[in-house]
C-alpha cells in the first residue's frame, strides 16, 4: 500500500459507518488507496466491476454514456465516504458508468474477492449492507429524501457547477452551498445557496438574492472553490426568498446564461452611456415594469451598463434585455 490507512476513513461511508473498529480495522488491511489525478479515469463504463471504492479525499464524477450514442454527460458528483460499485460486485454486472477525477482524489480500493470473502466472515457487516441497499430501495419507491450527509468541495476549474446543484437537488440534501474566490492572499466568499430537501430556498450573490442571485452566479465567470456542507434544519424556521422549484430555477439560470452573450454582442461596449430620450417610459410587460422603472430612472442623469448592473439589484441578463429593448423602441440613445 501507498500509506497506511486510517480505519476512520471508513467511517464516513454509509456503508461502514455503523460496523465496530474491528471489522473497519480488518477491511483496512484489505483495501488499497489509489490517488487519482485531474481528469484520470477510474472506472470505465461496461468494464467488469471488480473492485469496490470509497471515496476518502475530493470528490469524484459520475459519468454515463447513453445507449443511443450520444455524448457522455455528467450525471453526479459523489464526495467523501460514498461507495462506488457494491451492486456491481454482488450481481456480476459491468459498470454501467465512468468514473474520473475531476480535480485530486484518493479513494480505498476493496477487490471483488475480498469484499464477498469478508460479507461471509463478518455478519455484521452482511447485516449494514442489507440494511443500505433496503434504505436506498425505500428511498427510489417512496421518493423518501436521503439524510442530508452529503460533503462536496472542489474547485470550479474542474467541476460544472451546474451538475453539482444537479446532484444536490437530485439526492434531496439539506444544507448549505458556498463559492469562495480569490482575493488577494485570501479566499472571500461571494455566495451561499441554502438547499432544504432538495429544493433551493434561499440564495445569496453579492449584492443579489433570491432568483436573480441565482441566476447571476451561472452568469458569472467564476476562479474559484466551492463546498457544500450538509446540515440539519427545521423547515419552518427557514426564511424562503426563492419562487421557482429547484429544477426550473437551475433550467433557467442555464437558459439565461446562454443567452447574456447574444445579448452583450447587441450592446458591444459595456462602458457606454445611456441616456432618456422619450419624455416618459413606456412599457408592456407587467412582470418586469418595476425593473424598468428603476432603469429609466436611473438613466435620466445616464449611466453605463456595467454602473446599471452596480445599483440595480438584478442578474446581469435582465439589466441587458431591459436596456436592449429600450434601446430598439427608441426611448433611450
Amino acid at each position: 500500500m501507498p500509506k497506511a490507512l486510517d480505519p476512520e476513513i471508513l467511517r464516513n461511508s454509509e456503508l461502514f459507518q455503523n460496523q465496530p473498529p474491528e471489522v473497519l480495522s480488518r477491511l483496512v488491511e484489505e483495501g488499497q488507496l489509489e490517488e487519482f489525478g485531474p481528469g484520470q479515469l477510474i472506472v470505465r463504463q461496461g468494464d467488469p466491476g471488480d473492485k469496490l471504492y470509497i471515496v476518502a479525499e475530493g470528490v469524484v464524477e459520475i459519468v454515463a454514456m447513453p445507449s443511443d450514442g450520444s455524448d457522455a454527460t455528467t450525471v453526479a458528483y459523489l464526495g467523501q465516504g460514498e461507495v462506488i460499485g457494491e451492486l456491481a460486485l454482488l450481481t456480476g454486472s459491468p459498470r454501467s458508468a465512468s468514473v474520473r477525477s475531476p480535480e485530486h482524489a484518493a479513494l480505498v480500493a476493496i477487490d471483488g474477492p475480498t469484499f464477498v470473502q469478508q460479507l461471509g466472515s463478518l455478519p455484521a457487516l452482511a447485516r449494514n449492507l442489507c440494511v443500505v441497499l433496503a434504505k436506498r430501495l425505500e428511498t427510489t419507491t417512496l421518493k423518501v429524501p436521503s439524510a442530508p450527509t452529503k460533503q462536496l468541495q472542489g474547485n470550479l476549474r474542474f467541476f460544472d457547477l451546474a451538475t453539482v446543484m444537479q446532484t444536490l437537488i437530485g439526492s434531496h440534501q439539506t444544507g448549505v452551498l458556498s463559492v469562495r474566490q480569490a482575493d488577494g492572499e485570501r479566499r472571500s466568499k461571494i455566495a451561499e445557496i441554502l438547499f432544504l430537501k432538495g429544493n433551493i430556498a434561499r440564495a445569496k450573490f453579492r449584492h443579489l438574492i433570491g432568483d436573480d442571485a441565482v441566476f447571476q452566479l451561472f452568469q458569472t465567470q467564476i476562479e474559484g472553490e466551492f463546498s457544500f456542507t450538509g446540515k440539519n434544519m427545521p423547515e419552518d424556521e427557514v426564511q424562503v426568498d426563492i419562487t421557482m422549484p429547484a429544477i426550473s430555477l437551475l433550467m433557467e439560470s442555464v437558459r439565461l446564461q446562454d443567452e447574456l452573450p447574444v445579448l452583450k454582442e447587441r450592446l458591444a461596449d459595456p462602458n457606454r452611456v445611456f441616456r432618456q430620450k422619450a419624455s416618459q417610459l413606456s412599457w408592456d410587460d407587467p412582470d418586469n415594469v418595476e425593473l424598468a422603472a428603476s432603469v429609466w430612472a436611473r438613466l435620466k442623469k445616464g449611466a453605463s451598463l456595467a454602473e446599471l448592473e452596480n445599483d440595480i439589484p438584478r442578474c446581469s441578463y435582465s439589466v441587458y434585455k431591459t436596456v436592449h429593448i429600450l434601446l430598439s423602441a427608441g426611448q433611450i440613445e
